[in-house]
């Protein structure tokens, strides 16, 4: 009964500084807002679990003269040649090798799952064709849906900041559910109504980020009021639950994995089920957080995303700080999602077999919840500047952990990589979004923060292609195959030097708004 009321009428919408709380009465307080946070944020790693297997099994080749692969596909790597006739001579499969020690693209024989040389997909037995060709899809899905979500941040943060939190987020978790749907059908018929299925799922799919998390950072202004420390705890909190969640998707989604199945149609159908959950949560628990006297009806204008985005970057244009911000969100997303989507496939290919890809994943989320229990009292002390500076050095150590370091020492690497990550993301994206909520008024919260995150997109939409179709390589050797993380390392680099810079600017120039009012004494130390 206590979620049917939350949150607290006096709280809602409160511009006075909350008082202290632990974090046990902070997470009571969140209330609905972070089971919410939660299952959402369950669809932003899909990438991590069961969508790029997924995309797997649609590949198919070498079943006929219209599929057959050329000569580039050749497997030639003398340590890949050797270990498939070995694992060839073990399981009694037969293998042809010419003289040369090269492997015809289509000769390589079907491997069953449970051997290291599978190929990842039960309709092509060249590996690295199945790999590259997923990066292919994922090179065009991800673009289109982060162009989608550029649209849909601005729409959806005006609405967010007139009608109300409560109806757009219902209608995000709507969406999710549409594209669960989409792709239980598409793996249902194999992919044979082509790749359109994955692009407006993958559209959808990308509700559950940028657009989501620009909602919820008006939600938590909206509880908080403007105390930035009270703000910064919140968003910390938020993530800690977020990773209690993704800690059990992934146990299972690894589980479901080891069973190699040959497409992911149930799979689809229980990702259905957490996003009609979110949905059920948001209409029967949640009560809007918009103070009443500030919701409006919708006009017009509010669905004009051209309109809405220029006027909300006019908004940024006020701030050099937001500016400076909004820089930085473009090339971190860049280099942190053109990752990402090439994470299992990178990892495959130095050697880890698809699910035991997820293990350094379940390994992060074992730390990370005692990271946040430990953050929380600290962050006063910390403040949120130096949360962004340390959170970007955090991911350039890490990828130098699972890049470089993986692919000439150890395959440890990507395991003392997740957690340094896990860290990072612990750090980072509450600083983002208390930056920006701390330096804007209230009726302008979901406004300016979809526009930041729209710069993000953006970074996104430029990045993600340059990853997935001119740094990934399924046929590297070598430490070309760390192309990716080492990118990565130098962006992750380049952008803890301009936080820095940030920082700098930020305590020189007062918020708009605040008349040179002297905040200090209700904010945290820079």
């Amino acid at each position: 009964s206590s979620w049917r009321v939350w949150p607290p009428v006096a709280d809602a919408g409160s511009t006075r500084e909350q008082p202290t709380m632990s974090n046990l009465q902070l997470l009571r307080l969140l209330g609905p807002v972070a089971a919410i946070s939660s299952l959402m944020n369950m669809f932003m790693l899909l990438e991590v679990h069961i969508y790029v297997p997924y995309l797997y099994t649609r590949v198919r080749c070498c079943t006929g003269e219209a599929d057959m692969l050329s000569s580039v596909h050749d497997i030639r790597d003398p340590d890949l040649v050797r270990g498939l006739q070995a694992e060839a001579t073990a399981l009694d499969l037969k293998l042809q090798v010419s003289q040369s020690d090269t492997i015809e693209a289509c000769s390589v024989p079907a491997f069953p799952g449970s051997s290291p040389m599978w190929s990842l997909s039960p309709h092509c037995t060249n590996k690295a064709y199945v790999q590259q060709s997923a990066q292919s899809v994922i090179a065009t899905m991800k673009p289109l849906q982060k162009m989608f979500c550029f649209f849909v941040l601005p729409i959806g943060g005006s609405l967010a900041d007139g009608v109300g939190r409560r109806p757009v987020l219902a209608l995000y978790g709507s969406g999710l559910l549409v594209a669960c749907l989409l792709s239980a059908l598409d793996a249902h018929v194999a992919g044979a109504y082509g790749n359109w299925i994955v692009y407006v799922a993958g559209c959808l799919f990308g509700l559950s980020f940028q657009p989501k998390d620009s909602i919820l950072g008006g939600v938590i202004a909206d509880i908080m009021g403007k105390d930035e420390v009270s703000k910064g705890r919140a968003f910390v909190a938020l993530r800690s639950v977020d990773t209690v969640g993704n800690f059990f998707l992934n146990i299972c989604m690894y589980l479901y994995l080891r069973t190699h199945q040959d497409n992911h149609y149930y799979a689809w159908l229980a990702f259905s089920g957490l996003a009609s959950m979110i949905v059920v949560i948001i209409r029967v628990f949640m009560r809007e957080t918009l103070p009443q006297p500030t919701t409006t009806p919708a006009y017009s204008e509010m669905f004009n995303p051209f309109v809405s985005q220029y006027k909300a970057l006019l908004l940024v244009a006020r701030d050099k700080v937001l500016m400076l911000q909004a820089a930085l969100t473009f090339v971190f997303y860049a280099y942190f999602l053109g990752f990402m989507t090439t994470r299992t496939s990178y990892l495959t290919l130095v050697g880890f077999r698809m699910e035991d890809a997820m293990l350094p994943e379940i390994l992060a989320t074992c730390f990370v919840f005692f990271f946040a229990m430990v953050l929380l009292p600290l962050l006063p002390q910390l403040g949120v500047w130096h949360m962004s500076t340390l959170g970007n050095m955090l991911f350039f150590v890490g990828y130098m952990f699972v890049g470089p370091f993986t692919v000439l020492v150890s395959n440890s690497g990507p395991y003392i990589a997740s957690v340094t990550f896990a860290l990072a993301i612990l750090l980072i994206f509450p600083a983002f979004q208390t930056i920006v909520s701390q330096r804007v008024e209230q009726e302008h919260q979901s406004k300016i923060q979809a526009a930041i995150f729209a710069f993000g997109t953006l970074g996104a939409v430029v990045g993600i292609p340059i990853y997935n179709k001119v740094l990934f390589d399924a046929t590297a050797s070598g430490i070309d195959k760390a192309r990716c993380p080492l990118v990565s390392m130098g962006l992750s680099l380049g952008c803890a030097l301009l936080s820095l810079a940030i920082t700098y600017t930020a305590r020189r120039i007062d918020p708009p708004g605040s008349k040179a009012e002297k905040l200090s004494g209700q904010q945290a130390p820079l």
